[in-house]
């Protein structure tokens, strides 16, 4: 049965970005598990805190900007629970881009109930 109300589309958007807390990308495309994330950098990769807007008819984004380390070429990206450790929540193929030098990968993140 379809989800015929904003109401609980939202309430359910809203469980969703509860939990997916932090971003990552990766090196290898993530599946039933998460992808390969880089390492190193100056600035450090890290995974970094989304910032989720207001559910709008089970519609919610979320933003966040990665530092990413030279000779990286990235795959993917994925949710976790947490900044370390933590659970891998979902994830999802990305454009393929290469960076020949240190530099910075900007994510938008779509959840959709329907």
């Amino acid at each position: 049965m379809a989800i015929q109300t904003s109401t609980q589309k939202n309430t359910l958007a809203s469980s969703y970005i509860g939990a997916a807390l932090y971003a990552a990308v990766y090196t290898t495309a993530p599946g039933g598990s998460a992808g390969t994330e880089p390492s190193g950098g100056s600035p450090a990769y890290a995974r970094k805190l989304i910032s989720w807007g207001s559910p709008t008819a089970g519609v919610v984004s979320g933003t966040c900007t990665f530092d990413i380390p030279t000779g990286t070429t990235l795959v993917g990206a994925g949710v976790h629970t947490a900044v370390t450790s933590g659970t891998y929540l979902d994830g999802v193929a990305v454009t393929s881009q290469a960076f020949a030098s240190q530099g910075t990968y900007a994510l938008t993140l779509t959840f959709t109930e329907s």
